[in-house]
């Protein structure tokens, strides 16, 4: 499934910062960026984002949104300004997790499975999915530090909390340089018209790192 271009992309997911850019021809004709939160940066990055493209909100087709795991505010703020443009104008509304954009960008990067992907979670927790021999994407779950650092896989993180709670975490930069290339792959996107913040514990999936020793 892919989205109908121009379209305007938005991830608010994340702990600090905002991200807008405007999809076509497969990359970016657009961008906004800002290191506020979603409250006070997303219209500003929406701006920038449609200015630089040269075009208005009239001219995007389709919006495609991120809904975590991350910052639920974040996300629902970015959930309800698309929400209510497709209600002004009837446009389709796609999303994407943050998760799996991680791992498919160290796939599309040339990691082979498995190993383990993490963001920051709320209460020192983490949110995780693991990618398999195969390149298979797991369900998310949320884990301590201590599960993940004990996991016996390669782990990828972004962000400064990683480098103190997951020492031995490899460093990779937010996926959203690959993105463009993501957001054609097969399964990345799904359409959803009324999207909510993906990243409340109970949606995810309950974890166990015995299970997944090296040794196992």
């Amino acid at each position: 499934m892919s989205a109908p271009e121009p379209c305007l992309v938005l991830d608010g997911s994340a702990r600090a910062g905002v991200r807008v850019g405007v999809l076509s021809g497969g990359r970016w004709v657009g961008q906004g960026i800002s290191p506020d939160g979603a409250l006070e940066g997303l219209f500003g990055c929406v701006e920038t984002a449609l200015a630089d493209a040269k075009l208005s909100l009239a001219d995007i087709r389709s919006f495609a949104l991120c809904v975590g795991p991350g910052s639920v505010l974040g996300i629902r703020i970015a959930a309800l300004a698309v929400r209510a443009w497709s209600a002004l104008e009837p446009r389709p509304i796609f999303v994407w997790e943050s998760l799996s954009a991680l791992a498919r960008s160290a796939l599309v990067a040339g990691e082979k499975g498995p190993f383990l992907v993490a963001v920051e979670s709320r209460l020192k927790r983490w949110h995780a999915l693991e990618v398999a021999a195969d390149g298979s994407l797991g369900a998310p779950f949320e884990a301590e530090a201590a599960e993940l650092n004990s996991a016996g896989r390669r782990l990828f993180a972004c962000g400064d909390v990683a480098v103190t709670a997951l020492p031995a975490h490899v460093p990779v930069p937010p996926p959203w340089s690959a993105l463009p290339a993501l957001l054609a792959q097969p399964g990345f996107l799904r359409e959803e018209a009324r999207p909510d913040a993906l990243n409340v514990a109970q949606d995810f999936a309950t974890w166990s790192g015995e299970r997944h020793r090296a040794d196992a």
